[in-house]
């Protein structure tokens, strides 16, 4: 490689990812603090040490002492440092959140067909870039070009010396959005506190009594419906905020029945949705949880026997869980059968065989719903609980009618689907002796709007999704109180059984004895070692560490009520790792 070229390529191969990264969080701190540059500096200052270990890393290997095997050793770390970094930008801009070693190992199968929806790659295409790449790189790590001259070696010495002085300048305790700033090696050391484990004295201490208040009603044996969408959220929908108007059937929906204007998810990713919905326990992790896929999907929630289809099995219900999407990510048809379900069934059936494919290999929304309409068709004899997991609203936002990649369009269309399938649903009479649950399974991993969080603030807007119940009262009406997905389960089962209950941390949706929980759990996304806590009035942060959990934000005024926070999350990961240690005895077992 020529040396002129050799240093300033160098240059611009390192500056790239950064001035990107601290262009687009100024942007995004912007919008929320009208200020400008703030984000910029904050990201060179907690950006400092790792581009000092690169500079330090590359100007090692371009001493003329240093043997080329070495160099390209040097090299070769330096590259795979950057290429983290790279990744975590494009992570931040696309998903909202930082590049996790957990979301590498889970994520990594579907990365290539990320690209190729996202950029309309072909298969080859991507292989020849990636070729070129591979050629590329070879070049510069192998390269022989050495820094000849003490002058030349000033500067990079210079950044190396005064580059972790800058890191002195960070501050990422006052602001909100703080995670946005950290490097992402920072970022996976700080969440690593969520991977603590309890000690063992400590474990047996912990305790909460939720005390239930149990009321007798009527029995009900509806079918049930629970419609879960992709990344639906409160912003899209003009009814459930007038921020954007993408969801028109929704809300005409919406408007007819019975909605929730305040309703939370309990965890920021789809498998969280699915463990509140149908099991009603808060997914809420045991420390250092991984699966046989190195995730946290579904760790310590599998054959849960309180599931929704296990209990209205007992009753004489059918369940049957419906998706496009492919079952092996995340375990997630292993997990399904687990808690229950009779039949579960996902891309890989026959009618989809003539539709398109698209994220996760799911044929588009109206695919699903036509099929569920057959299923729907053939369940007459026993009432049903049918479970839909959609999938076209996932990122990357590709509308699956003309391959135009757009948000706003691909909530249009996921609106339009859901609209004409509730539309077939009255024509064929199902809310005769029915109930259909519209909700969304998380707030879409995209930046909250500035709208979101003036109205809600920062830790209820990202958990804010709609709730549409039909068949559940019969006069419309608008629920202002707070409630979240746990609540569902809840209120499904108390609809069957004809015993309702409710405490602390559970409501019940509607109904005579309808009321709300008094404290909601939201996992967050942005920060995975914190967990928010919402009351009526108030919102708090609790920090996950083992023995050392605690409240990070403006603490509650009560005493008990601070002690009965950390309890209870302490509580419910002590539970979860006690189950997650039965699993993996009956999994050695077998």
């Amino acid at each position: 490689m020529n040396k002129w070229l050799q240093v300033p390529g160098v240059a611009a191969l390192l500056l790239a990812p950064l001035l990107l990264k601290g262009l687009y969080v100024d942007e995004f701190i912007f919008q929320y603090t009208n200020t400008r540059l703030l984000g910029f500096f904050q990201v060179l200052a907690n950006d400092a040490v790792v581009y000092a270990a690169l500079i330090a890393l590359l100007y090692v290997s371009y001493l003329p002492a240093v043997p080329l095997a070495l160099s390209a050793l040097l090299r070769l770390a330096a590259l795979t440092v950057l290429a983290i970094y790279v990744v975590d930008v494009y992570v931040i801009v696309n998903f909202n959140t930082h590049l996790t070693l957990h979301d590498c190992v889970k994520y990594i199968g579907y990365s290539t067909g990320y690209l190729q929806q996202i950029y309309d790659f072909s298969a080859f295409e991507l292989l020849l870039m990636a070729a070129i790449l591979l050629l590329a790189l070879s070049a510069f790590v192998l390269s022989p070009f050495k820094i000849r001259g003490w002058r030349r070696q000033k500067l990079p010495l210079l950044l190396v010396a005064a580059l972790p002085l800058v890191s002195g300048f960070t501050d990422n305790d006052r602001y909100v959005h703080a995670w946005i700033y950290r490097n992402v090696f920072d970022y996976n050391l700080t969440i690593q506190s969520e991977s603590k484990p309890y000690s063992d004295d400590f474990a047996k201490r912990v305790s909460v009594a939720d005390a239930s208040v149990c009321r007798d009603g009527v029995i009900s044996r509806k079918n049930i419906i629970i419609l879960m969408v992709e990344s639906l959220s409160a912003y899209q929908s003009r009814f459930f905020s007038g921020i954007e108007d993408w969801t028109p059937n929704l809300d005409a929906i919406a408007e007819q029945n019975l909605a929730f204007a305040n309703f939370y998810a309990n965890g920021f990713v789809t498998e969280d949705g699915e463990i509140a919905l149908l099991t009603g326990l808060l997914p809420i992790y045991p420390p250092a949880s991984y699966n046989d896929d190195g995730g946290v999907s579904f760790a310590s929630f599998y054959g849960v026997e309180q599931s929704l289809p296990k209990l209205l099995k007992s009753l004489g219900y059918r369940s049957e869980f419906l998706t496009t999407a492919d079952l092996d990510f995340g375990n997630t048809g292993v997990w399904a059968r687990s808690i229950g379900f009779d039949y579960v069934e996902g891309h890989e059936h026959p009618e989809y065989a003539q539709w398109p494919r698209f994220q996760f290999k799911a044929a588009p929304d109206q695919a699903l719903y036509q099929r569920a309409l057959d299923r729907i068709a053939l369940a007459k004899t026993q009432p049903g609980l049918l479970f839909i997991k959609t999938v076209s609203s996932h990122h990357p936002y590709l509308n699956p009618e003309n391959q135009h990649r757009s948000e706003a369009e691909v909530f249009q269309y996921a609106d339009r689907q859901l609209g004409q399938f509730y539309r077939q649903l009255q024509e064929a009479k199902f809310f005769d002796n029915g109930v259909l649950v519209i909700v969304g399974d998380h707030h879409a991993l995209t930046p909250l709007k500035p709208q979101e969080t003036l109205r809600l603030g920062h830790y209820k807007a990202s958990a804010k999704v709609p709730l549409v119940v039909v068949g559940g009262e019969d006069a419309p009406r608008l629920e202002s109180r707070q409630f979240q997905q746990t609540d569902v389960f809840n209120t499904l089962q108390g609809m069957a059984t004809g015993r309702q209950c409710a405490n602390d941390w559970q409501g019940i949706l509607w109904g005579e004895h309808s009321r709300p929980a008094k404290l909601i759990l939201h996992r967050r996304g942005d920060n995975r070692d914190k967990i928010s806590v919402f009351t009526a009035t108030d919102d708090y942060l609790l920090k996950l560490d083992g023995d050392a959990t605690r409240v990070v934000s403006r603490p509650p005024p009560e005493p008990a009520l601070r002690k009965l926070l950390v309890d209870k999350v302490n509580a419910l990961r002590i539970e979860r790792a006690a189950w997650a240690q039965r699993e993996k005895s009956t999994e050695t077992s077998d």
